[in-house]
């Protein structure tokens, strides 16, 4: 599914949004849709406590294959990767989102996106991903 980056300093009781959904949460529906799950060494300690299984990927400056390797390699179909303010993670958030564009693999910054992606993606597959025009949804709105 991506090389997902959260903070490795990252604890259950710090990831929660405002909606509930924690950052494991999310990946663990993304998993359970089908998507395998790439995240760096911290990362993956923190989602396997969670019961989400990972497959360990290096970040760019520690060797390859690495973050970047996954996406020109076309191994990756989505990119969730949350800010954080460390020089090295902007670094390779940089380079991250550069290779997203490059080779057209869509990108998600926030738990919210990733959210909201995951629950597109399960009602799309549950046949409940109809595309209407903004015509259609305001016609469909029933007056009160």
């Amino acid at each position: 599914m991506n090389p997902s980056t959260f903070p490795e300093t990252s604890s259950p009781q710090s990831c929660q949004s405002a909606s509930g959904l924690s950052r494991h949460s999310a990946c663990g529906v993304f998993q359970k849709l089908g998507f395998k799950i790439y995240a760096t060494e911290g990362t993956a300690k923190f989602y396997e406590k969670a019961g989400v299984k990972c497959e360990v990927v290096n970040k760019i400056a520690e060797g390859r294959p690495n973050v970047l390797d996954i996406i020109l390699n076309k191994q990756v179909n989505l990119i969730i990767n949350t800010p954080w303010a460390k020089r090295d993670a902007i670094k390779d958030e940089s380079a991250i989102r550069k290779a997203a564009i490059k080779y057209k693999v869509p990108y998600i910054t926030t738990l919210a996106g990733a959210y909201n992606t995951v629950k597109g993606i399960a009602a799309a597959r549950n046949g409940h991903g109809a595309v209407n025009s903004l015509q259609e949804y305001h016609a469909s709105i029933e007056e009160i």
